[in-house]
C-alpha cells in the first residue's frame, strides 16, 4: 500500500468519524431542544468540530437533518423492509415488523426514541423537510402493503381483510404508541403496546384449515 493510498484511507476514516459525530450531535440536540432551536453552529460545537465544517458537509440543517433521518430509517425498519420479511406475506409481515420493532427498542432504546422523534419533526412548516418524511411515510406503506398482499396466495391472510387498510391501521397504531411513549414514558409500556396490537393482528391471519401456498 503506498503512502498516497495510506493518507486517503485515513481520510475516509476521519470523514465518516465526523459525519458519525455529527448526526449523533444533531439527533441530541433535536431530542433536547427541537428542531427549531438547534442551529448548525451548536451542532458542530457538541460534536467537536467547527460550525465551517457542518456547512461545508451538508450545506443546510434541513439537509443535515434528511441524511439524519434516512440513516435512522435504514437501521430501523424502513430501508430495510426486504432483508427483515424476505418471503414472509400476509399478517406474518406484520408481526415480523413488530418483533424487529420490539428488538430495536430493546437494544436501542434511546436511538429508537430519537428517530421517532426526527420523523414527528416532519409536522413542522419546513416544506423540505415536511415533503422528505411524508415521502418516507409513503414509501413504507407502500412496500408493506404489497408483502400484506401477497399472503392473499399463500393463505396467510384472512378472507375479506383489505391489505391496504389492516397495514395503514397498524403502522397508525405504531406512530400513536410511539408519539404516547414519547410524551409520557413513565407510563407507557412501549413493548406492552407492541404485545397488544400483535395478538389482535394474529387473529387476522388465515386459519391453519384455510392455508394454502400456491407459489
Amino acid at each position: 500500500m503506498t503512502d498516497s493510498v495510506r493518507s486517503e484511507n485515513r481520510q475516509e476514516e476521519r470523514s465518516g468519524l465526523s459525519t458519525r459525530r455529527l448526526l449523533q450531535a444533531t439527533a441530541q440536540l433535536i431530542a433536547e431542544v427541537g428542531y427549531d432551536r438547534t442551529t448548525l453552529a451548536e451542532i458542530g460545537k457538541r460534536a467537536g468540530y467547527s460550525h465551517g465544517l457542518v456547512s461545508r458537509r451538508f450545506g443546510s440543517k434541513s439537509a443535515l437533518v434528511e441524511t439524519l433521518i434516512q440513516k435512522l430509517s435504514e437501521r430501523f425498519g424502513h430501508e430495510r423492509l426486504p432483508e427483515t420479511l424476505a418471503h414472509t406475506t400476509g399478517i406474518d409481515a406484520l408481526l415480523a415488523v413488530l418483533d424487529e420493532i420490539r428488538k430495536d427498542s430493546a437494544n436501542s432504546p434511546e436511538s429508537l426514541r430519537g428517530f421517532y422523534a426526527l420523523l414527528f419533526e416532519g409536522l413542522k412548516p419546513i416544506p423540505e423537510l415536511h415533503t422528505f418524511v411524508a415521502d418516507l411515510h409513503a414509501g413504507y406503506l407502500d412496500s408493506l402493503t404489497r408483502q400484506v398482499a401477497a399472503g392473499r396466495r399463500t393463505g396467510r391472510l384472512r378472507k375479506g381483510v383489505v391489505p391496504a387498510e389492516i397495514t395503514e391501521l397498524t403502522v397508525n397504531a405504531l406512530r400513536g404508541l410511539a408519539y404516547r411513549w414519547l410524551l409520557d414514558e413513565d407510563r407507557v409500556d412501549f413493548d406492552r403496546g407492541l404485545d397488544s396490537l400483535a395478538r389482535q393482528l394474529a387473529q387476522l391471519a388465515a386459519p391453519p384449515e384455510d392455508r394454502h401456498d400456491d407459489r
